[in-house]
């Protein structure tokens, strides 16, 4: 090759970038450093909000997150104790009518009355549970569709600070808060429920009573209905 042509290409690698392409590079790299600035920030601050809020949203009312589910079960014996009751239940023939873990839930305002967001019935409550449950399976289910649990078991602290009667069937872990999975409308859970409850009649020992927007209770601890 000649020499001059060697000098030329090594001419051409060395020469001064124009003003103007200097400029477009600090351009993008201006833009880089800012998008990776922003796209930082929003991971923080998601992160933040995530420690700041243990709950999600289920049909407009809150419930723990499955994070803090997990933490509850690791302390102590509630993992043992929370798998002696679903054996139970699963015995029974109720183990998958709802979400398992769902029945821990003591209440959707935990926040607010600074009280353990979960809560393990004792064993000799667990009957009152079996029957309930058959209820929601056998008649609930099949008039207006699956069911998510708001409010199971709640202490008696939980109970009282929260308002309930102190003849609450929650405490019996005999009654279950719920809202429907479905599209339904308030109008028509209302009707399908007192039309059930009717048909029903005193022979269920069915409890019925209706809360704001979609959310509802039931229990099988005495005929009646609000």
């Amino acid at each position: 090759m000649p020499a001059d042509n060697c000098i030329s290409k090594v001419e051409f690698h060395f020469r001064p970038m124009p003003p103007g392409r200097w400029v477009n590079r600090w351009v993008v790299a201006g833009i880089s450093v800012v998008l990776m600035a922003v796209v930082g920030a929003l991971w923080l601050y998601l992160y933040v909000k995530s420690l700041e809020k243990p709950y999600s949203e289920l049909r407009g009312y809150r419930v723990p997150t499955q994070e803090s589910v997990d933490r509850f079960l690791r302390q102590g014996n509630h993992r043992a104790r929370f798998a002696q009751m679903l054996d139970y239940f699963d015995r029974r023939g109720v183990g998958e009518v709802v979400e398992p873990q769902s029945l821990l839930r003591q209440g959707t305002d935990w926040l607010d009355i600074s009280e353990p967001a979960f809560a393990i019935a004792p064993e000799s409550l667990w009957p009152t549970m079996v029957t309930t449950l058959t209820l929601v399976r056998d008649e609930l289910v099949p008039s207006i569709g699956p069911v998510e649990v708001l409010s199971a078991y709640r202490t008696d602290n939980y109970n009282r600070k929260t308002g309930g009667s102190r003849s609450s069937k929650h405490r019996d872990f005999c009654g279950l808060d719920l809202v429907p999975q479905s599209n339904i409308s308030r109008k028509e859970l209302i009707e399908e429920m007192k039309a059930l409850h009717a048909r029903l009649g005193p022979a269920s020992h069915m409890g019925l009573g209706f809360s704001s927007n979609l959310r509802f209770h039931i229990d099988t601890c005495g005929y009646r209905t609000w």
